[in-house]
């Protein structure tokens, strides 16, 4: 039980990397779009107009240009938070971008509400928002905050986060699998980030 509590951190990378390449061996295998399918059939169902405004709003939360903004409203206030939020922005941004194109799968052509210029997978918006919004959520977690705005804050960046992969499904830029895939992957950087990178900072301020 210790040595998982001292270990948590890279036991949740191994299991997040050990399910993000499940994913990608039946990607190799050709049998993700049964699964993706299966999910497109239904999305197609539910489809509306109050529902596509909703879901375009979302997604936006996690676009490159809220990104920057973000980045830059949180070094106006902390400079040195803000420093290292743009760190991890960065390197979850070029992460994705590398992993895109050594997969070079091409995104789904059957829905389409919105369109988007580059490879499928995995989802950069899930991704990028599993590294800064968990980011955001880990660091309010371990601040001086109340505990019953902790909880409020962190539910609510988990729920943005899950909802941001949602709005990609549901606009028919991405498989199912994409997403998933960008969350496991967003999730196993994070840890790493933090660990590695980011509690270092904390140790030596």
């Amino acid at each position: 039980m210790e040595l998982i509590k001292k270990y948590w951190k890279y036991i949740t990378a191994f299991i997040a990397i050990f399910l993000f390449l499940i994913i990608v061996e039946f990607y190799y295998q050709d049998k993700l779009y049964i699964f993706d399918n299966f999910v497109y059939n239904y999305v197609k169902n539910i489809i509306n107009n109050p529902m596509t405004i909703i879901m375009k709003f979302i997604t936006f939360f996690a676009s490159p240009l809220w990104c920057i903004v973000l980045a830059i409203i949180i070094i106006i206030f902390n400079k040195k938070f803000g420093k290292y939020f743009s760190i991890n922005l960065a390197l979850v941004f070029l992460l994705n971008f590398v992993l895109k194109l050594v997969f070079a799968r091409e995104r789904p052509i059957d829905i389409n509400i919105i369109t988007e210029s580059g490879y499928s997978f995995p989802s950069g918006h899930s991704m990028v928002s599993a590294g800064m919004y968990g980011f955001l959520a880990y660091n309010l977690w371990k601040s001086k905050i109340k505990n019953g705005c902790k909880v409020i804050g962190f539910i609510g960046l988990v729920i943005l986060t899950f909802l941001i992969g949602l709005s990609r499904i549901y606009l028919g830029v991405h498989y199912t699998s994409d997403v998933i895939g960008g969350f496991v992957l967003g999730i196993a950087y994070l840890v790493l980030f933090i660990q590695i990178v980011y509690s270092k900072k904390l140790t030596n301020k």
